[in-house]
């Protein structure tokens, strides 16, 4: 193929490899839109150990519906003492304790504590039934030390 031949190959697939690139990307345009938000506030309060806790916290989690795939955004301030793990918890409601099911603190725990996992079927359904909890452990609190129940966002 000549260089004539191959400019004019080049763009008569131009147009075509546009729409199959757009076609390609717009279902995870769609699959941002689909995603569900969930929110906790941390607080000692929520703690069923009490702890004399002067820290407040936020987590927020976004499920990609597509691929059970949860990013998390955990901000604190205001611990007693150095943070030592933070995770997901359940399945359990409010006042009673489970087990770990995410660790949240898998690239460190300064906040924001940042990161992202698969969900299995059964914490996927933790997740949705309002079952999970966000704990945060200290130094101080080793039980945990800022606590909230994740719940589901409205879409404004």
């Amino acid at each position: 193929m000549g260089k004539t031949t191959l400019a004019t190959f080049l763009r008569r697939i131009h147009g075509p490899a546009l729409l199959v690139l757009a076609c390609l990307a717009a279902p995870l345009a769609r699959a941002a839109d689909d995603d569900i938000v969930f929110k906790a506030i941390l607080s000692a309060d929520d703690q069923s150990i009490p702890t004399e806790s002067p820290g407040t916290g936020i987590a927020e989690v976004r499920l990609e519906r597509a691929t059970l795939k949860i990013t998390w955004k955990v901000t604190y301030q205001g611990l007693t003492s150095p943070p030592v793990s933070a995770g997901l918890y359940g399945p359990e409601n409010v006042g009673g304790n489970a087990g770990q099911v995410v660790n949240l603190g898998v690239n460190g725990l300064k906040s924001p504590i940042e990161g992202s996992t698969v969900l299995s079927d059964g914490v996927f359904n933790y997740l949705i039934t309002g079952r999970v909890y966000v704990n945060l452990h200290t130094r101080k609190y080793k039980e945990g030390e800022l606590r909230g129940q994740l719940r589901r966002q409205r879409k404004p």
